[in-house]
Protein backbone atom coordinates (compact mmCIF):
# COMPACT_ATOMS: atom_id res chain seq x y z
CA UNK A 1 0.00 0.00 0.00
CA UNK A 2 1.56 3.48 -0.85
CA UNK A 3 2.07 6.08 1.53
CA UNK A 4 -0.63 8.67 2.55
CA UNK A 5 0.21 12.30 0.98
CA UNK A 6 -0.79 15.71 2.31
CA UNK A 7 -3.00 17.69 0.36
CA UNK A 8 -0.04 19.72 -1.61
CA UNK A 9 1.42 16.37 -1.90
CA UNK A 10 -1.95 14.44 -3.33
CA UNK A 11 -2.64 17.25 -5.32
CA UNK A 12 0.76 17.55 -7.33
CA UNK A 13 0.78 13.26 -8.08
CA UNK A 14 -2.54 14.01 -9.70
CA UNK A 15 -2.02 16.78 -11.60
CA UNK A 16 0.76 14.43 -12.95
CA UNK A 17 -0.80 12.03 -13.63
CA UNK A 18 -3.28 13.89 -15.72
CA UNK A 19 -0.91 15.23 -17.22
CA UNK A 20 1.27 12.30 -18.18
CA UNK A 21 -2.14 10.61 -19.79
CA UNK A 22 -3.87 14.32 -21.38
CA UNK A 23 -1.21 16.52 -21.88
CA UNK A 24 -2.31 19.89 -22.92
CA UNK A 25 -5.72 18.66 -22.95
CA UNK A 26 -5.98 19.20 -19.30
CA UNK A 27 -7.42 22.99 -19.53
CA UNK A 28 -8.19 23.21 -15.68
CA UNK A 29 -7.81 21.56 -12.10
CA UNK A 30 -9.53 22.50 -9.51
CA UNK A 31 -10.05 20.82 -6.11
CA UNK A 32 -13.25 21.34 -3.71
CA UNK A 33 -14.91 20.68 -0.23
CA UNK A 34 -16.96 17.66 -0.97
CA UNK A 35 -20.17 17.59 0.78
CA UNK A 36 -20.82 14.89 3.29
CA UNK A 37 -18.63 12.83 4.49
CA UNK A 38 -15.24 12.59 6.50
CA UNK A 39 -12.94 10.83 4.14
CA UNK A 40 -10.18 13.76 4.43
CA UNK A 41 -9.08 12.67 0.74
CA UNK A 42 -8.73 15.48 -1.43
CA UNK A 43 -11.90 16.02 -4.10
CA UNK A 44 -10.89 17.33 -7.76
CA UNK A 45 -12.36 18.70 -11.06
CA UNK A 46 -10.68 18.00 -13.82
CA UNK A 47 -12.08 19.86 -17.26
CA UNK A 48 -10.57 18.49 -20.10
CA UNK A 49 -10.63 18.25 -23.90
CA UNK A 50 -12.27 15.48 -25.78
CA UNK A 51 -11.77 12.75 -23.50
CA UNK A 52 -11.95 9.45 -24.94
CA UNK A 53 -11.76 5.87 -23.49
CA UNK A 54 -8.42 5.48 -24.21
CA UNK A 55 -7.71 7.92 -21.68
CA UNK A 56 -9.45 5.67 -18.87
CA UNK A 57 -7.49 2.91 -20.29
CA UNK A 58 -4.47 4.71 -19.50
CA UNK A 59 -5.26 6.78 -16.10
CA UNK A 60 -5.73 2.44 -14.59
CA UNK A 61 -2.82 2.13 -13.54
CA UNK A 62 -2.24 5.70 -11.97
CA UNK A 63 -5.70 5.36 -10.62
CA UNK A 64 -5.10 2.33 -8.46
CA UNK A 65 -3.20 3.91 -6.10
CA UNK A 66 -5.18 7.29 -5.56
CA UNK A 67 -6.94 5.97 -2.38
CA UNK A 68 -4.00 4.94 -0.77
CA UNK A 69 -2.00 8.58 -1.46
CA UNK A 70 -5.41 10.38 -0.29
CA UNK A 71 -7.23 11.32 -3.52
CA UNK A 72 -10.73 10.78 -4.27
CA UNK A 73 -11.57 9.65 -7.53
CA UNK A 74 -11.52 12.92 -9.89
CA UNK A 75 -14.55 14.22 -11.53
CA UNK A 76 -13.60 14.84 -15.60
CA UNK A 77 -15.85 16.80 -17.51
CA UNK A 78 -15.44 17.62 -21.55
CA UNK A 79 -14.80 21.36 -21.39
CA UNK A 80 -17.84 21.83 -24.57
CA UNK A 81 -20.03 19.97 -22.06
CA UNK A 82 -19.61 21.46 -18.94
CA UNK A 83 -21.58 24.42 -19.07
CA UNK A 84 -24.68 21.81 -20.39
CA UNK A 85 -23.87 20.37 -17.12
CA UNK A 86 -24.86 21.97 -14.62
CA UNK A 87 -28.70 21.63 -14.63
CA UNK A 88 -28.38 17.93 -14.65
CA UNK A 89 -25.43 17.97 -11.31
CA UNK A 90 -27.20 20.95 -9.56
CA UNK A 91 -26.07 19.68 -6.29
CA UNK A 92 -22.61 18.92 -6.92
CA UNK A 93 -22.08 22.09 -8.96
CA UNK A 94 -23.31 24.42 -6.29
CA UNK A 95 -20.96 22.58 -3.86
CA UNK A 96 -17.92 22.73 -6.25
CA UNK A 97 -18.72 26.61 -6.96
CA UNK A 98 -19.04 27.31 -3.32
CA UNK A 99 -15.76 25.44 -2.46
CA UNK A 100 -12.99 25.48 -5.01
CA UNK A 101 -9.83 26.22 -5.61
CA UNK A 102 -7.79 25.87 -9.16
CA UNK A 103 -4.97 24.34 -9.04
CA UNK A 104 -4.04 24.02 -12.23
CA UNK A 105 -4.81 25.68 -16.05
CA UNK A 106 -7.63 28.41 -16.14
CA UNK A 107 -10.55 29.68 -14.19
CA UNK A 108 -12.86 28.17 -16.12
CA UNK A 109 -15.39 28.06 -13.62
CA UNK A 110 -15.44 31.72 -13.18
CA UNK A 111 -18.84 33.14 -13.76
CA UNK A 112 -20.79 29.92 -14.04
CA UNK A 113 -23.92 29.12 -11.60
CA UNK A 114 -26.60 26.99 -11.30
CA UNK A 115 -30.20 28.11 -11.52
CA UNK A 116 -32.24 28.68 -8.28
CA UNK A 117 -35.11 26.15 -9.67
CA UNK A 118 -32.78 23.54 -10.57
CA UNK A 119 -31.13 23.56 -7.03
CA UNK A 120 -34.34 23.77 -5.66
CA UNK A 121 -36.16 20.92 -7.12
CA UNK A 122 -32.67 18.68 -6.85
CA UNK A 123 -33.04 19.96 -3.40
CA UNK A 124 -36.72 18.72 -3.14
CA UNK A 125 -35.92 15.60 -4.55
CA UNK A 126 -32.66 14.39 -2.42
CA UNK A 127 -35.54 15.73 0.80
CA UNK A 128 -38.03 13.24 -0.31
CA UNK A 129 -35.24 10.62 -0.87
CA UNK A 130 -34.17 10.92 2.55
CA UNK A 131 -37.11 10.47 3.58
CA UNK A 132 -38.29 7.17 1.71
CA UNK A 133 -34.81 5.87 2.83
CA UNK A 134 -35.62 6.63 6.57
CA UNK A 135 -39.23 4.91 6.66
CA UNK A 136 -37.52 1.95 4.19
CA UNK A 137 -34.83 1.56 7.05
CA UNK A 138 -36.70 1.55 9.98
CA UNK A 139 -39.22 -0.76 8.73
CA UNK A 140 -36.01 -3.32 8.01
CA UNK A 141 -34.89 -2.45 11.20
CA UNK A 142 -37.56 -4.37 12.75
CA UNK A 143 -37.68 -1.47 15.34
CA UNK A 144 -34.79 -2.62 17.23
CA UNK A 145 -32.47 0.22 18.59
CA UNK A 146 -29.06 -1.31 18.16
CA UNK A 147 -30.31 -1.21 14.34
CA UNK A 148 -32.42 2.43 14.46
CA UNK A 149 -28.95 3.29 16.33
CA UNK A 150 -26.79 2.10 13.41
CA UNK A 151 -29.38 4.00 10.81
CA UNK A 152 -29.72 7.59 12.49
CA UNK A 153 -25.63 7.55 12.38
CA UNK A 154 -25.43 6.27 9.19
CA UNK A 155 -27.86 8.86 7.88
CA UNK A 156 -26.01 12.11 9.21
CA UNK A 157 -23.63 12.99 6.51
CA UNK A 158 -26.37 12.49 3.90
CA UNK A 159 -28.76 14.84 5.61
CA UNK A 160 -26.04 17.29 6.42
CA UNK A 161 -24.89 17.24 2.87
CA UNK A 162 -28.78 17.78 2.15
CA UNK A 163 -29.08 20.93 3.89
CA UNK A 164 -25.92 22.33 3.05
CA UNK A 165 -27.56 22.49 -0.46
CA UNK A 166 -30.88 23.86 1.12
CA UNK A 167 -29.06 26.72 2.92
CA UNK A 168 -27.05 27.41 -0.47
CA UNK A 169 -31.16 27.49 -2.07
CA UNK A 170 -31.23 30.46 0.53
CA UNK A 171 -28.13 32.02 -0.50
CA UNK A 172 -26.30 30.81 3.29
CA UNK A 173 -23.19 29.55 3.56
CA UNK A 174 -22.79 27.66 6.70
CA UNK A 175 -19.10 26.07 6.96
CA UNK A 176 -19.27 24.40 10.39
CA UNK A 177 -21.99 22.45 12.87
CA UNK A 178 -22.98 25.39 14.36
CA UNK A 179 -23.32 28.18 11.45
CA UNK A 180 -25.43 25.20 9.96
CA UNK A 181 -27.85 25.08 13.31
CA UNK A 182 -27.76 28.56 13.34
CA UNK A 183 -29.52 28.43 9.62
CA UNK A 184 -31.97 25.89 10.78
CA UNK A 185 -33.10 27.45 13.41
CA UNK A 186 -33.41 30.78 11.60
CA UNK A 187 -34.93 29.63 8.41
CA UNK A 188 -36.40 26.38 8.47
CA UNK A 189 -37.95 26.79 11.75
CA UNK A 190 -40.43 24.60 11.11
CA UNK A 191 -37.80 21.50 10.76
CA UNK A 192 -35.44 22.63 12.98
CA UNK A 193 -36.44 20.90 16.37
CA UNK A 194 -36.62 17.64 14.73
CA UNK A 195 -33.19 17.82 13.02
CA UNK A 196 -30.85 20.55 15.67
CA UNK A 197 -29.95 17.85 17.48
CA UNK A 198 -28.43 15.88 14.53
CA UNK A 199 -26.50 18.54 13.04
CA UNK A 200 -24.68 18.85 15.85
CA UNK A 201 -23.71 15.12 16.20
CA UNK A 202 -20.44 14.15 14.81
CA UNK A 203 -21.04 11.50 12.22
CA UNK A 204 -17.96 9.09 13.14
CA UNK A 205 -19.25 9.05 17.15
CA UNK A 206 -22.08 5.64 17.99
CA UNK A 207 -25.41 7.35 18.76
CA UNK A 208 -26.69 5.53 22.26
CA UNK A 209 -29.33 3.32 20.72
CA UNK A 210 -31.87 4.90 23.47
CA UNK A 211 -30.86 8.33 22.18
CA UNK A 212 -31.40 7.81 18.49
CA UNK A 213 -35.11 5.78 19.37
CA UNK A 214 -35.89 9.32 21.23
CA UNK A 215 -34.93 11.07 18.48
CA UNK A 216 -36.46 9.33 15.36
CA UNK A 217 -39.96 10.37 15.24
CA UNK A 218 -39.07 14.02 15.23
CA UNK A 219 -36.19 13.29 13.02
CA UNK A 220 -38.97 11.78 10.08
CA UNK A 221 -41.47 14.59 10.83
CA UNK A 222 -38.74 17.70 10.36
CA UNK A 223 -37.69 15.59 7.00
CA UNK A 224 -41.45 15.26 5.86
CA UNK A 225 -41.89 19.26 6.84
CA UNK A 226 -38.68 19.78 4.89
CA UNK A 227 -39.83 18.32 1.54
CA UNK A 228 -42.99 20.34 2.17
CA UNK A 229 -41.10 23.64 2.55
CA UNK A 230 -39.18 22.79 -0.40
CA UNK A 231 -42.13 21.69 -2.94
CA UNK A 232 -43.85 25.62 -2.06
CA UNK A 233 -40.57 27.65 -2.29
Amino acid sequence: MGKRLNRDEAVKRLRGDLSQVLGPRLHSLVVYEAAAGDDQLVHALAIVEAFTPDDLVRLVPAAAGWAAAGLAVPLVFDRAELARSLDAFPLEFSQILAHHEVVAGEPLLEGLSVRREDLRRACEAQARSHLVHLREAYLEAGGSPAEVAALVTGSLAPLKALLLSVARLHGANPRTPDELAAFLADRLPASAPGLLPLVTQPDEEPMPPSRADHLFPGYVVAIEQLARTLDQL
